[in-house]
């Protein structure tokens, strides 16, 4: 059960990223996350920030944070760039589709998981990822909807 949480943690919290939460990474951090982490923590997600929504759009990462600190986001940019809404979105997905693969072979050559769990995992995430915002509606958050469904799963099992 333990290693269940191990994989499902850090795959949902990457998930959310890619389904809403990127796009509001890319417009800058909020006071509560800088104080939260630690400063070099903090300047390294943010540097990794700058360079995906750069590698996104197809701009440099210095134009990227030119036009932060402008307050712009990362969907000013795309729309100034004649980028579409629906094609951003699809370009941020596939990013962390990519991020997904790699963390999973991580998991894998570090014998946490096997290939065939990384495989199914993957599939699942992509046949379901159009479902994570129905986790977010009706005021429950998706990682706690998800760890319920587990432990009712492990109830029924159990029974």
């Amino acid at each position: 059960m333990k290693n269940k949480y191990v994989i499902i943690v850090p795959a949902v919290a990457i998930a959310l990223l890619a389904l809403g939460g990127t796009a509001k990474a890319f417009g800058g951090f909020g006071m509560g996350m800088i104080s939260k982490i630690d400063p070099a923590k903090a300047a390294e997600q943010f540097q990794t920030k700058m360079d995906e929504g750069a590698q996104i759009l197809g701009i440099t990462a210095d134009e990227m944070k030119g036009a932060w600190a402008q307050g712009k986001n990362i969907h000013d940019l795309a729309k100034e760039k004649g980028i579409s809404d629906e094609d951003l979105k699809t370009k941020m997905q596939a990013l962390r589709q990519e991020e997904m693969k790699q963390w999973f072979s991580t998991l894998v050559s570090q014998g946490i998981i096997t290939q065939a769990q990384a495989d199914q995992r993957l599939t699942y995430m992509s046949e379901h990822k159009g479902n994570m915002g129905e986790n977010m509606k009706g005021g429950r958050r998706g990682m706690g909807k998800m760890m319920q469904q587990n432990t009712n799963n492990t109830n029924t099992q159990n029974n």
